[in-house]
């Protein structure tokens, strides 16, 4: 077929098309419209640099869901608040992350007990469209403390749990406490990490006195760690006494939880 033929047809069939076009969509203004974009079902999403999460109606039966599953006795919901790199909204990122889990937590302290919810916060790669559509920056996962001895030692995303019983700054060591804290001391000299390690109180008694407290017990468990070849220089000793409960005081189960020592690693 000639070139010349063959431009005049495709010229003709775009010219009917543009014609049918104005014609349905200009004159008779039939033109169909577009489907409309999948509805975003995603039960729990945030914003960028923004700490409220969006609630969907599905939220409720998911976090139902999640509360229902057989948590057995001691067991942990840790709230991790997702943040991505050039985040606005705090001084440091990983506080927006911190801020997103703790909004959540309130959520689900409607249905679990405050001592069964921990938070914490870890960058993630910055999802597709994040500044301009909202994203998921919430993640669960279920901790068990893991008994050594009689020393209950938890460990989440970025720190370490250590339980103390009531009043007391130091336990005696067991081999596998003991052990424990070896590893650890050498994992954290071969990572070159570093880390600081807090002492906490329930709010039984003075805030002074807690607050004293809360230093012989961080201060015991620097000891450990520097008596298994920890190097000073790569760990800061600190109280906060009764200022930053974990959970509630009204019960024997939170006030348990409040008693103890975080390592975080940084």
């Amino acid at each position: 077929m000639p070139i010349k033929l063959t431009l005049s047809i495709a010229l003709f069939l775009i010219w009917g098309f543009v014609s049918w076009r104005w014609y349905v969509c200009g004159i008779k203004q039939a033109c169909p419209e577009p489907p409309p974009p999948p509805e975003d079902v995603r039960p729990l999403v945030f914003e960028w640099g923004n700490a409220g999460p969006i609630i969907r109606p599905a939220f409720e039966a998911y976090r139902d869901s999640i509360a229902r599953a057989a948590l057995p006795e001691g067991q942990i919901l840790e709230i991790v608040g997702l943040y991505f790199e050039g985040e606005a909204g705090s001084d440091e990122p990983s506080n927006l992350g911190e801020g997103r889990a703790k909004e959540v937590k309130k959520l689900f302290a409607e249905t679990l007990p405050e001592e069964r919810l921990a938070t914490s916060s870890r960058k993630a790669d910055e999802p597709e469209d994040a500044q301009e559509e909202p994203f998921e920056a919430a993640a669960f996962r279920f901790i068990e403390p893991a008994a050594l001895g009689d020393m209950a030692i938890t460990e989440l995303e970025g720190r370490i749990l250590i339980q103390f019983p009531f009043r007391e700054a130091s336990k005696e060591i067991e081999p596998e406490v003991a052990a424990y804290f070896e590893k650890l001391a050498q994992q954290l000299n071969q990572s070159g990490e570093t880390i600081r390690i807090t002492g906490h109180t329930d709010s039984i008694g003075s805030a002074a006195a807690n607050l004293k407290l809360g230093l012989a017990r961080a201060k015991y468990i620097g000891d450990i760690l520097l008596s298994n070849g920890l190097a000073p220089s790569r760990a800061t000793v600190g109280s906060k006494g009764e200022e930053e409960p974990v959970a509630g005081n009204s019960t024997e189960d939170g006030r348990n939880r409040n008693r103890r020592v975080e390592i975080r690693i940084e």
